[in-house]
């Protein structure tokens, strides 16, 4: 249940990040754009009057004005410098390592013709 619940907000936290908001809000204004152009003309003249830029409704101007602010408000991440008073306290503060020696079994090498019998020569075909 929760494994689900953390997928799923992950998934949304992902689909907003990459802006994926601003494309359901313009999907929206162009199915408001084409239901309200083709009342007064055909459909293809609505859809060529939608997708053509030169008559964006009210709906469109808005999520093209929230975009441009949106970029121009970009996070600036700047990373302070630490003064070398707080890094010598935080290293006083810090536990010594744990070190310890370890020992390892020594590799045996077998010769390899001791490793296996020879085969009964000749070979037996039938048993």
């Amino acid at each position: 249940m929760f494994r689900r619940l953390g997928i799923l907000l992950a998934a949304l936290a992902l689909f907003t990040v990459a802006g994926g908001h601003w494309a359901v809000l313009q999907s929206v204004a162009w199915a408001q754009m084409l239901r309200t152009y083709s009342q007064d003309a055909t459909v293809s003249a609505a859809i060529a009057k939608t997708f053509s830029g030169q008559y964006p409704c009210g709906l469109c101007r808005k999520i093209a004005e929230a975009k441009k602010t949106e970029e121009q408000k970009a996070p600036e991440f700047i990373a302070a410098k630490k003064s070398p008073e707080f890094l010598a306290a935080r290293r006083s503060m810090l536990p010594a390592p744990f070190v310890t020696t370890r020992e390892y079994p020594r590799v045996v090498v077998l010769d390899p013709g001791s490793a296996a019998p020879e085969p009964a020569v000749p070979v037996p075909l039938r048993a």
